[in-house]
C-alpha cells in the first residue's frame, strides 16, 4: 500500500477520546455521537487511539469494539488514522493490521517507549510499515515515550518508512517544524499539544493540526484564514479563544477538562476518564464556566459560529 496523498493528510484532524459512562465502562453510543459531531464540525479527518484516547486503559476487546464503533459511525465520510504504538514491534504490527482491515488510511506510530538508542528508530519504522502494509504517520511525542528524536533521526525514519507525514510534539514545535522543512520541504507536518502553538506551527509550514481540542472548528477557521492570506484574521481568532485552548491543554488534568467540555457540548454523556482522578474538581469546573463567558461561547453540539 502506498502512502496517502498529501491532499488527504492535510487540514484539521480531530483526535477522538474514548467515551466512558459514569461507571467507567465503554459508552459506544457516545462514541458514535462524537464521531457524528466531529464530522459536523468540519474536520478533515479523525485520529483515534492517540494518547488522549486512553488506549493503555483499554482491554484488547474494548479497543476492538471502540474502533469498530468509530469506523461504522464515520462510514467513509472522513479518513481515519489509528494510533498503533505498542511496547513491541509485534504488537505495533498487529494493531496496524487491525487498523488496515478496518479501512484506516495510516497508522500513527511513536518510537518504542524509553528507547535509548534513537538510531534504531528508522529501521523500526521501516519494519512496521513493511510488515503491516499500512502507511505510517510518525509521532514525535517525547512526553509520552521518553524518547527525544532530533531532526536528523526523524528525516531518516520518514525516508525508511516511505512516508512524508510526521506529527511534531516536542516543544517548541514551530522551530522544529521549520528545521524539518528546511531539510525536506516535501514533509507533511502536523502539530498537536492541544493546539497551543497551532497558529505559529501553521505559519512555519505545518500542513494542519491534529489535536483533541474540543472546538476543532476554531482550529479549522484559523488554518483557513491563513491559507486564504488573512493572517490578521487568523491571529484575531486564535487570540480570542486562546484562554480556552490553554486551559484545556494543561498537563495531567487536560483530558479531564476536555471531556467536561465535550460533555457540556452534548457530544459525551459523561466526562469520566479512567485516570486515578476521573473528573475535574469543582473549582476547575467553575473556572471553565468563567472562561466560556469571557470568550463568548455557549456550549452546544452545533458548530461554533465564527
Amino acid at each position: 500500500m502506498t502512502s496517502p496523498s498529501q491532499a488527504t493528510l492535510r487540514g484539521t484532524w480531530y483526535l477522538l477520546p474514548t467515551a466512558f459512562d459514569d461507571a467507567g465502562d465503554l459508552d459506544l453510543a457516545s462514541q458514535r455521537r462524537i464521531v457524528d459531531a466531529a464530522v459536523s464540525w468540519g474536520v478533515d479527518g479523525l485520529t483515534v487511539m492517540g494518547v488522549m484516547s486512553e488506549p493503555g486503559s483499554l482491554t484488547d476487546d474494548e479497543r476492538r469494539r471502540t474502533l469498530q464503533a468509530i469506523f461504522e459511525a464515520a462510514n467513509g465520510r472522513v479518513p481515519i488514522i489509528v494510533g498503533c504504538s505498542s511496547v513491541t514491534r509485534h504488537g505495533t504490527v498487529a494493531r496496524m493490521k487491525e487498523a488496515r482491515s478496518l479501512g484506516a488510511v495510516a497508522a500513527m506510530v511513536a518510537a518504542p517507549a524509553l528507547l535509548r538508542n534513537v538510531d534504531l528508530v528508522p529501521d523500526y519504522m521501516a519494519a512496521v510499515h513493511r510488515d503491516s502494509g499500512l502507511p505510517v504517520l510518525i509521532q514525535d511525542e517525547p512526553a509520552a515515550t521518553g524518547v527525544l528524536m532530533p531532526v536528523s533521526i526523524l528525516i531518516r525514519a520518514a525516508q525508511a518508512a516511505g512516508t512524508s507525514a510526521i506529527k511534531v510534539e516536542e516543544p517548541p514545535t514551530p522551530p522544529k517544524m521549520a528545521r524539518l522543512l528546511a531539510v525536506d520541504p516535501g514533509l507533511t507536518l502536523f502539530g498537536g499539544l492541544g493546539g497551543m502553538f497551532a497558529l505559529h506551527e501553521l505559519k512555519r509550514g505545518a500542513a494542519g493540526t491534529m489535536t483533541g481540542f474540543a472546538y476543532p472548528e476554531i482550529m479549522r477557521a484559523v488554518r483557513l484564514a491563513l491559507e486564504s492570506g488573512h493572517a490578521d484574521e487568523a491571529g484575531r481568532l486564535f487570540d480570542k479563544y486562546l484562554p480556552l485552548i490553554t486551559f484545556e491543554a494543561q498537563q495531567q488534568v487536560g483530558l479531564l477538562i476536555r471531556k467536561e467540555v465535550l460533555r457540556r457540548r452534548g457530544a459525551l454523556s459523561s466526562a469520566r476518564t479512567r485516570h486515578l482522578v476521573s473528573l475535574i474538581d469543582d473549582v476547575s469546573a467553575a473556572e471553565l464556566s468563567e472562561i466560556f463567558g469571557r470568550v463568548g461561547i455557549q456550549p452546544s453540539l452545533e458548530p461554533l459560529a465564527l
